[in-house]
């Protein structure tokens, strides 16, 4: 599987067709079925509310941003709504998308907020994008991907 540092490295890497060369290069023409990934559409309408299926993150979120201070997004979390989640297939990875999913980053307005727990060592990782939460990235959390992952399974369709 590839980790999200490798997936970013790989976006960087320029064009599909060059990281197919690249990949094939690297591992022969075996090399499509780590790549070869169909494309999904980005749905555009919300789903269902976040809190519908992880209300302790949407409560964990609030506290976490009301503590370091930034008070407009914790109030904005309880309105947040699901439109996808990542589809990355890495065990820890709990990321949903609260805005439409980019195709590429996010845009010079992105910043990260970035929290760690050591009592659970889950880290959240804020993505805020203008002044909106456009995306959640929760790690090391496998109670919500199970919980994630079974509302939006593999085989979601997009609008």
């Amino acid at each position: 599987m590839i980790d999200h540092e490798e997936k970013a490295y790989l976006k960087r890497m320029g064009t599909k067709d060059e990281r197919k060369k690249l990949l094939r290069q690297i591992f022969g023409e075996d090399a499509d079925g780590f790549i070869e990934r169909p494309e999904r559409a980005i749905n555009t309408t919300p789903l269902f509310p976040l809190g519908e299926i992880l209300p302790d993150v949407v409560e964990r979120l609030k506290l976490l941003l009301t503590e370091d201070g930034k008070l407009e997004l914790a109030a904005s979390v309880e309105g947040l709504q699901v439109y996808d989640r990542c589809r990355c297939g890495v065990d820890y990875c709990a990321t949903v998308y609260t805005k439409p999913r980019p195709s590429g980053g996010f845009g010079p307005t992105h910043r990260n907020l970035v929290f760690w727990n050591p009592d659970t060592e889950h880290t959240t990782i804020i993505d805020v994008v203008d002044s909106g939460i456009a995306c959640i990235e929760i790690l090391d959390d496998h109670d919500s991907r199970d919980r994630l992952t079974a509302a939006l399974p593999e085989d979601t369709p997009t609008e």
